[in-house]
């Protein structure tokens, strides 16, 4: 890694950078955390349809970016993408709530989904495939860690807005001016990012020096050969899978937790989850220039030892103070993405930064979504509080969700000592 001098961004991209990092995630984070409570409050009590749709959603976000991501190389072009991603992108979230107007629950059921989906093919186009790669593109080693500190700052004031301000707004206008509201935030703000965007001076056209057919280059990234030459990467990818699958078996069905088991309202749940936030933001720069400095894996694993203990104790108190302090040290783990990201960009394949944003979603999105909603959903089912809500039965969360995140969040300590191996033995510097 390069110890000089960092590079200088410039006003102009950090400002486009948090713009369009920052209304995404309030984006994400809308659909991460209410899609669910509105699925559960509105709908049905049952946990399979979240993990249903959580599972399509993450399935959609990840061939979404390998596909536009792929593309966007090919034509050596990441604006258009950006500025009809995001503008679709908030009408799409806007327009979630109308499924409760179906008349059965069954159709209810499938307009969520559908409509889920659709919100994350056009977020996933613009945020997940076309913005990440121009971060990257306009980016190098001796800023990225800094730059990811920086982008992860933005879903925990994501977070603050999206959770401290959503729960009240919730519980005083309702879930369809929510929605409106919040939807119409993220699309002034993308608007606005996209029009100050500019391209990475360094980026070309990829199909002017392949001669590759577009089916052809995508599916390359699949390949053995491929896989071989990006082994470093591929140890990254695995140990950010482990532990979103971890993280994933809570998330879906936290607030339905905070609201039905320890009857917080949505008001004091968006609160509490706000609070840890400044933490949050306090740790995350630092630890982005530790990353740049060499620093990564003392950072990591302290980071992921402290988060299975925070998921431990927020499962053992019902006291708010508790719930704070504990949901705040749980929560380290998600500043390890800085660490991640930053390992990321900087071994990602330099003709291939748009096509590898699908395969790092992959790894972050779509198994973890996949597989960690199904494992929370079978728990709840079987060891769940049963109940019955606007005539549908279902089932409550239970503290046990928490200790099995726990038990599954050490166990990325397993592919990070085989990459700490791995340097010691090609002299590779992350």
């Amino acid at each position: 890694m390069n110890q000089g001098e960092a590079t200088k961004l410039g006003k102009r991209n950090w400002t486009v950078l948090v713009l369009l990092g920052l209304s995404g995630q309030i984006a994400w984070n809308v659909e991460n955390s209410w899609f669910n409570t509105f699925l559960f409050d509105t709908i049905t009590p049952d946990p399979g349809p979240i993990a249903v749709m959580v599972a399509v959603s993450a399935i959609v976000a990840t061939l979404t970016t390998l596909v536009v991501g792929t593309l966007s190389d090919r034509i050596g072009k990441r604006k258009p993408f950006i500025l009809y991603g995001y503008t679709l992108w908030a009408l799409s979230t806007i327009a979630y709530p109308m499924s409760a107007w179906a008349k059965s629950t069954q159709i209810a059921i499938l307009l969520v989904v559908l409509l889920d989906a659709v919100m994350t093919f056009f977020g996933s186009s613009a945020n997940d495939a076309a913005f990440n790669a121009w971060v990257t593109d306009i980016t190098d080693e001796t800023n990225r860690g800094t730059a990811e500190g920086v982008l992860m700052i933005l879903p925990v004031l994501a977070i603050m807005l999206g959770m401290g301000l959503s729960g009240l707004l919730i519980d005083t206008i309702g879930y369809f001016s929510f929605f409106l509201t919040l939807g119409g935030l993220v699309l002034i703000m993308g608007l606005v990012g996209s029009f100050q965007l500019q391209e990475g001076p360094d980026l070309r056209p990829q199909r002017e020096v392949t001669s590759k057919g577009y089916f052809s280059e995508l599916m390359s990234v699949f390949s053995f050969q491929s896989i071989k030459q990006n082994r470093d990467l591929y140890l990254v990818f695995l140990t950010m899978v482990i532990f979103n699958i971890a993280q994933e078996i809570v998330i879906p069905y936290e607030v339905i937790y905070l609201n039905n088991y320890l009857h917080i309202s949505k008001t004091t749940a968006g609160i509490l989850t706000a609070i840890v936030a400044p933490v949050l933001i306090l740790f995350a720069v630092p630890i982005g220039k530790l990353t740049d400095r060499g620093r990564g894996f003392t950072v990591i694993i302290i980071g992921y030892l402290a988060s299975a203990m925070g998921q431990f104790l927020f499962s053992l108190t019902g006291q708010l103070w508790l719930l704070g302090l504990t949901g705040a040290l749980k929560s380290v783990g998600f500043l390890m993405m800085i660490v991640l990201g930053a390992w990321i960009r900087n071994l990602m394949p330099l003709d291939a930064r748009g096509q590898f944003q699908g395969v790092r979603l992959i790894f972050m999105v779509m198994l973890p979504m996949v597989i960690g909603p199904a494992i929370g959903s079978f728990i709840i089912q079987k060891f769940g509080i049963p109940t019955t809500l606007n005539g549908e039965a279902g089932f409550i969360p239970v503290p046990l969700l928490f200790q099995v995140s726990a038990v599954v969040s050490l166990m990325p300590l397993i592919p990070l000592f085989f990459l700490w191996k791995r340097c010691l033995k090609t002299g590779l510097k992350l």
